[in-house]
């Protein structure tokens, strides 16, 4: 665009008459790649979707997208645009806690993401205080295989994740809660159930039920390591439905050791392994970054923070003066 043609477009930008709802749609249509995929998630239709569009390009007097044969593209001016409306979708998005603030009083959902049978006392002694402290507060929790707790942070789906993290996202923030160990159990009804082994060498040989791609590197080391699970007789990513595969007694596999305490305790599970280290991880409570998180996920986050960093520090009587 010539300079001249700019300062044309700035004198008659139409902003007075701009139609945010179309702002809105081309976000979507940006977001989702194209006007056929927008229209089908929004659950409209596909000309409607084309025609609102056009209006949008109209109205603002340039061209936003290109369609056609090779596909959906953004223009030059259309990425300007859709910087634009991706900060109304934001603004937008924050206006709930930015009027809660000016109430004094934090309401609405926050939703969690929990990586299936996770167990932390620290986690729920920070759920109980926040609970306490904002009695409007709703509190949605969703149990999920670890990757999909992370793609739910990211896209926006949850506020915070309570999970495993493999690999570090700079579009994220972290904060440890406590480390897991997962062992090796079989079920009442196995074979290898009241035995135990120093050596994890001999039970290669052994039936497994897997996690499959949702398990931790860490145990998939270990059982490398071992040559453990090459026998697969099945799984599920879901640790609650594995512990019920691994009770039919059909196949032995590797769970969190403090989600079966329980059933340890009843002797329906066997934990078969008395060699150490066994393969342990940090689990993570995970958010946006602090400018994409909504007022319940920042005042979670700070108060998880918060908490356990002064679990971590010294007593007051053995701290070094400053």
């Amino acid at each position: 665009m010539k300079s001249g043609d700019a300062t044309l477009l700035r004198q008659n930008f139409p902003w007075r008459r701009i139609d945010w709802n179309l702002m809105r749609l081309f976000y979507e249509i940006v977001q989702h790649g194209g006007v056929t995929a927008a229209a089908h998630a929004l659950g409209r239709q596909q000309p409607a979707t084309s025609q609102a569009l056009a209006r949008l390009e109209d109205q603002l007097g340039v061209a936003l997208c290109e369609r056609g044969p090779a596909g959906f593209a953004v223009t030059e001016e259309g990425e300007i645009v859709y910087r634009i409306a991706t900060e109304m979708v934001e603004l937008m998005r924050y206006a709930p806690d930015l009027l809660t603030q000016a109430a004094g009083t934090v309401r609405g959902p926050l939703r969690i993401a929990v990586m299936s049978s996770t167990r932390s006392r620290d986690f729920d002694e920070i759920l109980t205080a926040i609970m306490r402290r904002h009695r409007h507060l709703e509190v949605i929790l969703d149990l999920a295989p670890w990757q999909s707790v992370l793609d739910a942070v990211h896209s926006g789906e949850a506020d915070l994740g309570l999970t495993y993290v493999q690999v570090v996202d700079q579009s994220l923030s972290y904060q440890p809660v406590f480390h897991e160990a997962q062992q090796l159990y079989c079920g009442a009804l196995h074979s290898r159930f009241g035995q135990k082994f120093d050596d994890p060498v001999p039970l290669a040989g052994e039936h497994f039920f897997l996690t499959g791609r949702d398990e931790p590197v860490e145990v998939m080391n270990f059982r490398r390591q071992f040559g453990l699970g090459t026998l697969r007789r099945g799984g599920s990513e879901d640790l609650g439905e594995l512990k019920r595969l691994i009770l039919t007694g059909a196949a032995i596999g590797f769970l969190p050791a403090a989600t079966v305490e329980d059933e340890v305790r009843r002797r329906i599970l066997w934990p078969l392994l008395s060699y150490v280290p066994l393969p342990t991880y940090p689990v993570q409570l995970v958010t946006r970054t602090q400018a994409m998180r909504s007022l319940p996920a920042q005042l979670f986050f700070e108060e998880a923070r918060r908490r356990l960093r002064a679990k971590l520090a010294p007593p007051a009587a053995t701290r070094t003066p400053q």
